[in-house]
């Protein structure tokens, strides 16, 4: 369910991007292979021709330990031109050699096969508005008007005051060769790291990550490419915790968003792709992707509740039986949402022997994820998710689980990627707060 790499050559996994082209999904990581000190080493690809199920094909662009993230996009000239450029298809990322980070750039015919473009395409600091040994990582690409690209990128400013830039912006005609700007203004937010950036309708989305706070993805808005941003004035945290640096990537089904998750003892994988949704007040939520469809294997067997005595006083109902988790199932069913003052209601998830995780939701939609004893007692709210938006009651819940690593919808908006402290077990309870039908029609899928 949840695609990590296999190949030893491969390795480890960490940031992660897609790239859409005639009908297959290209899949790229940040990886790290070897065991020497430093960070990554390689840039790895795996393809996909409905964006779930995932074929390997390994490195493809390879260094010394200490490689940073990229991205990937078409040649902004039609048949490009001189030796270096030629190609269909263009890829940047980061090296650092002692305590100075640079930017590089390769170039592909068919998106497997790189070709380094070398020294002479290498993208260094201005240091009219960029620290020299400060941060210099991942552009993103977006087009720009009369031609060629807009890019943004992880930076570090030479200037940090309070409502200053804080992060780095430029452009390219051919994509290869770079001129750095003056960093546009970030607003509400400190330094951090740039994810994407996409327009839609009249406004720049950018999804801008804090990686040393608190691992958590905010959105931020401008009218112009080259700002001011601003947070976003509702959803502006849309992934946090066990999950980080979501990407933008453009596919027929829509604008879609890719990100990495995270289990509690660092195993990367990468999440669910998700779709994007813009309400009328141009706040962006993240959404199921229809194509997840192909996630449902076979259907599983919903075993009855198991007895209560009659009293119906039980605050977790489990299921009588497990369910298939350990090889990743997706369960769905109706949520009647609480009265205000009603209590919450949602699922349990077993993860030892009589300990799990609840997922609570009150009156609003809001939801309430942490540790809770089968009995119903214990409860410790760990996190709280606030998506700011109206749900209808009932609404249809999905739950994506495999091993330790979940994902919770309602009503097709995503609340939360997160990483329960153990494997999941298999059983699963309800907790239908005070009216016990609040919960039902379940169907699960292997």
């Amino acid at each position: 369910m949840f695609y990590k790499a296999q190949k030893p050559e491969t390795g480890k996994m960490w940031d992660v991007w897609l790239y859409y082209h005639a009908g297959t999904y290209y899949l790229y990581s940040l990886c790290k292979a070897g065991t020497a000190p430093g960070g990554s080493d390689n840039t790895s690809v795996a393809t996909s021709t409905d964006g779930v199920h995932w074929n390997e094909v390994g490195p493809i662009v390879t260094s010394n330990p200490g490689m940073g993230t990229g991205s990937t996009w078409a040649n902004p000239v039609p048949g490009g031109g001189g030796s270096v450029g030629k190609k269909p298809f263009q890829m940047n990322y980061s090296l650092s050699e002692g305590p100075r980070q640079t930017i590089f750039f390769a170039e592909s015919d068919d998106l497997i096969h790189w070709t380094p473009c070398g020294k002479e395409k290498e993208f260094v600091q201005d240091e009219r508005w960029y620290q020299r040994n400060g941060r210099w990582d991942c552009i993103w690409t977006t087009p720009r008007p009369g031609g060629g690209l807009y890019g943004y990128w992880t930076a570090t400013p030479t200037k940090n005051e309070v409502g200053g830039p804080r992060f780095g912006f430029g452009e390219s005609l051919d994509g290869l060769t770079w001129t750095a700007l003056e960093p546009p203004r970030a607003e509400g937010i400190g330094e951090g790291e740039v994810g994407a950036v996409h327009k839609v309708g009249d406004k720049y989305y950018m999804l801008f990550g804090l990686f040393f706070e608190d691992r958590s993805m905010h959105t931020l808005l401008a009218d112009k490419p080259e700002g001011p941003f601003k947070v976003a004035a509702k959803n502006r945290v849309f992934l946090a915790g066990h999950t980080y640096f979501a990407r933008f990537f453009p596919a027929p089904s829509g604008l879609l968003v890719c990100h990495h998750s995270i289990t509690r003892d660092w195993q990367v994988s990468v999440g669910l792709l998700k779709g994007t949704h813009f309400d009328a007040e141009g706040t962006m939520r993240l959404t199921w992707w229809p194509g997840n469809e192909a996630l449902k294997h076979k259907p599983l067997a919903i075993p009855p509740l198991a007895e209560d005595g009659g009293s119906g006083k039980k605050p977790i109902r489990m299921l009588s039986r497990k369910l298939d988790a350990p090889h990743g199932l997706v369960l769905e069913g109706n949520l009647r949402l609480p009265e205000s003052l009603g209590a919450p209601r949602g699922l349990y998830i077993e993860h030892g022997k009589a300990d799990g995780t609840a997922i609570v939701f009150d009156h609003d939609g809001r939801a309430q994820f942490g540790p809770v004893r089968r009995d119903g007692s214990g409860f410790k709210v760990e996190r709280i998710v606030n998506r700011e938006m109206a749900f209808p009651s009932p609404a249809r819940f999905r739950l994506c689980l495999e091993g330790s690593l979940l994902e919770m919808y309602l009503d097709d908006v995503l609340i939360e990627c997160y990483s329960l402290p153990a494997p999941a077990t298999g059983r699963f309870g309800l907790i239908p707060g005070s009216q016990r039908n609040s919960i039902g029609q379940l169907k699960a899928w292997k």
